[in-house]
């Protein structure tokens, strides 16, 4: 606009004035990126020492067309060692993650559980199954992968090994009967930060014999506990400096003006806004979470609790001031 107007027209101010209009207006700031560094700072859920002190559950869906009618693959990581459990199902409503939980839970009931905000792990009969194991329950930010970073990460490796067993062979096994298969891969390779295989981690031994001697290629089991927890937080700590370069810090009060960055489905019209608003923030609900009065048609409630890295800052055009005024 500076360009379109500057040869035409001339007043004091006219850099700062046209820059102010443009910052107010309400058309401006829901249909236009900006490159400006997005807010919040990288909190990351406290490593964990022992096993089951925390567990994920996640779930991944599109599997209906590799012969089988199960199409979707549940996952769950145990925090401090990385052992996973794979199950297929046909659905994931409440009723899949009890049964898949209750599996879980004869080998040991964990102390917390983390997973989405879908609306299966919301409903009151799944909120009744944990309060009667006593288990503490956590809940990620809605379009926010990160909060559920490890099981995200299992996602795509143990996707990516099926993808690899499918298409090597020439005959159409279901994906189902290589699940176990590409678990067992998972749980028996030493982990990129741990060092160790999460079923060493987790069991104290290995379903095989090393050649030079199981006992004496890892160390003890208690050890090697020790040793994976401060390799995982020597590398949360570099990876929140690499984080935090990328954010910056902010925050908000209550009746403070956003707008939020909406999610980008694959089937969004090209012209859709990128942002929605005004919201009003209600409350601050932990360091990077804030309640505001957006509509969730999901749960149907009048507000939402997002991430602070989707909200923008609303400049009210009611607030404008132009430098003659």
């Amino acid at each position: 606009m500076l360009n379109l107007i500057t040869p035409q027209y001339y007043w004091p101010n006219i850099t700062s004035d046209i820059n102010e209009f443009v910052k107010h207006c309400p058309v401006s700031q829901l249909n236009k990126k900006r490159k400006q560094k997005r807010f919040g700072l990288l909190q990351q859920v406290p490593p964990t020492s022992t096993p089951f002190e925390c567990i994920s559950v996640d779930t991944v869906g599109g599997f209906n067309y590799y012969n089988s009618t199960k199409k979707f693959l549940h996952i769950v990581i145990d925090h401090a060692t990385r052992h996973v459990w794979a199950f297929p199902s046909k659905n994931e409503n409440s009723e899949t993650y009890i049964n898949i939980l209750k599996q879980i839970f004869q080998i040991q009931v964990p102390v917390k559980l983390l997973n989405d905000r879908n609306a299966a792990f919301t409903s009151s009969r799944f909120k009744k199954f944990l309060r009667n194991y006593n288990v503490k329950h956590l809940l990620t930010t809605g379009h926010h992968p990160q909060t559920n970073g490890k099981v995200e990460r299992v996602n795509q490796s143990l996707v990516t090994r099926l993808k690899c067993k499918v298409n090597s062979t020439s005959t159409k096994v279901p994906w189902t009967k290589l699940l176990e298969c590409v678990t067992n891969e998972y749980n028996l390779t030493p982990h990129s930060i741990t060092k160790y295989p999460p079923a060493y981690l987790l069991l104290g031994t290995l379903p095989y014999d090393s050649p030079i001697g199981q006992n004496s290629y890892y160390e003890p089991v208690n050890e090697a506990c020790n040793l994976a927890l401060q390799r995982t937080i020597d590398y949360h700590n570099k990876n929140k400096i690499r984080y935090d370069a990328r954010f910056v810090d902010k925050k908000f009060n209550p009746g403070d003006l956003v707008v939020y960055e909406e999610f980008h489905y694959p089937n969004t019209r090209k012209l859709s806004p990128p942002f929605s608003g005004p919201y009003e923030i209600i409350k601050q609900c932990f360091e990077v979470t804030y309640e505001i009065n957006k509509p969730n048609p999901l749960t149907k409630q009048a507000t939402q609790i997002v991430h602070i890295s989707k909200l923008r800052c609303f400049h009210s055009p009611d607030k404008l001031k132009l430098s003659h005024e």
